[in-house]
């Protein structure tokens, strides 16, 4: 173990050192799928319910298409369970696997254990959360398919979480002061159009600039593809451009794509 946390401790200097929040996750991630034999990882860092909420996940392997793309998989991971009731009602972080905090009877048993085994063959998930206030719990969920963690394991983990608590806020840091500037960039291209773009428009640019068809756009943004078509009109007008390949080269010279540039070119994570 004093390897392994001296390792981590080396990443989370490093961590702490970048200006690059899209570097953070695979330091951390390939770390402890490492320190903790495991064979992905799923990063919790924003609010999910069953419903909505990006479910990423990590793994040195590939991972099987039906655990991905799966509506179901995806609702039993952002159900949390059984770490939201642990850590979510308690002011005990410690890291611990789902069988420890259920009892392994009752988690094997489990429609979502049923879930994961299925869907990525992994029989264990250990769950290291990051302390914090509210509801809302974040953190790592570490599956394994072989033996359950071990008190070995909830040990290191336990040593590491400041660790992992300090880079995580550093990333969201980053993250936010990316998105200050590229407001501003957004707000400095907006006034020199004939008209600023709205949200929407703005929505509906970006996807449009990902080659997406007026049908796809609308689906993703629940608006219907005659709307779409009517807000591709005004980004037309306000762009000065004819059609949509002129559009999105108009909006790229006008800088209202930068964001865009530069999470196309984070590393891409096995996500939903």
């Amino acid at each position: 173990m004093p390897d392994r946390y001296a390792r981590m401790l080396d990443l989370a200097v490093e961590v702490m050192s970048t200006e690059a929040p899209e570097s953070v996750w695979p330091l951390l991630t390939e770390e402890l799928l490492t320190a903790l034999d495991g064979e992905l990882i799923v990063v919790k860092e924003v609010p999910w319910t069953r419903e909505r909420g990006s479910v990423v996940i990590r793994s040195p392997r590939p991972v099987p298409a039906v655990g991905v793309g799966d509506d179901s998989v995806q609702a039993h991971i952002r159900s949390g369970y059984p770490f939201v009731d642990r850590y979510g009602a308690d002011a005990d972080w410690t890291p611990q696997s789902a069988a420890r905090v259920v009892g392994a009877r009752t988690w094997q048993n489990s429609p979502t254990a049923d879930a994961l085994r299925q869907a990525f063959g992994t029989r264990h998930v250990f769950g290291l959360p990051m302390p914090g206030r509210g509801p809302h719990v974040s953190g790592f969920l570490v599956h394994r398919s072989g033996g359950d963690f071990s008190r070995h394991d909830e040990r290191y983990a336990a040593r590491v979480q400041p660790l992992l608590k300090a880079a995580t806020a550093h990333r969201s840091l980053l993250m936010a002061l990316r998105a200050s500037a590229g407001s501003e960039r957004v707000r400095q291209a907006n006034h020199a159009l004939a008209a600023p773009l709205t949200p929407r428009e703005t929505n509906v640019l970006h996807l449009l600039a990902t080659g997406l068809t007026a049908e796809v756009i609308g689906r993703r943004l629940g608006i219907s593809p005659r709307t779409v078509h009517k807000h591709l009109s005004a980004l037309y007008r306000k762009l000065g451009a004819a059609d949509r390949l002129s559009a999105v080269l108009r909006a790229q010279d006008a800088g209202l794509l930068a964001d865009a540039a530069t999470l196309d070119n984070s590393p891409t994570p096995h996500g939903c």
